[in-house]
């Protein structure tokens, strides 16, 4: 775990703080998305999955509604609206900023990348959403 937190923070600037949290929200979210298999393998891959998950609950990253989902709903708009305005609204309640997210998404899939098997990676970059200007 603390290796694609340092990776991640390394590559974007960040902070471990910050890629911690924002981390532990993309976990929470591709559990109540992925199979429980799939999950067990992206958790294997990140020792410390749990922790994460359960540190971005108690810091607001979890997804939430309210005043944020609305934020998150006109940022989903700029990763090109595909549904994941809970996981974005979690992400902007743990401070990130929408070009910080720009970068930090397509990072994260980076790193994941070479640890994960590569079904259990398609499933995840099918369910993560990669600004739009990263695709090309």
């Amino acid at each position: 775990m603390a290796d694609i937190v340092t990776e991640v923070a390394a590559k974007t600037g960040m902070s471990p703080e910050l890629v911690r949290k924002g981390l532990g929200a993309i976990l929470a979210y591709l559990k109540t998305k992925m199979s429980a298999d799939n999950y067990a393998k992206l958790q294997a891959a990140v020792p410390g999955a749990d922790g994460l998950v359960d540190e971005a609950a108690k810091a607001g990253a979890a997804p939430s509604g309210g005043m944020l989902g609305a934020v998150g709903g006109a940022v989903s708009k700029l990763f090109g609206g595909s549904g994941e305005g809970q996981l974005l609204t979690g992400l902007t309640s743990a401070g990130f900023s929408t070009d910080q997210l720009q970068e930090f998404l397509p990072k994260v899939m980076e790193s994941l990348k070479g640890k994960l098997p590569a079904d259990v990676m398609k499933q995840a970059s099918g369910l993560l959403p990669v600004p739009e200007s990263s695709t090309k």
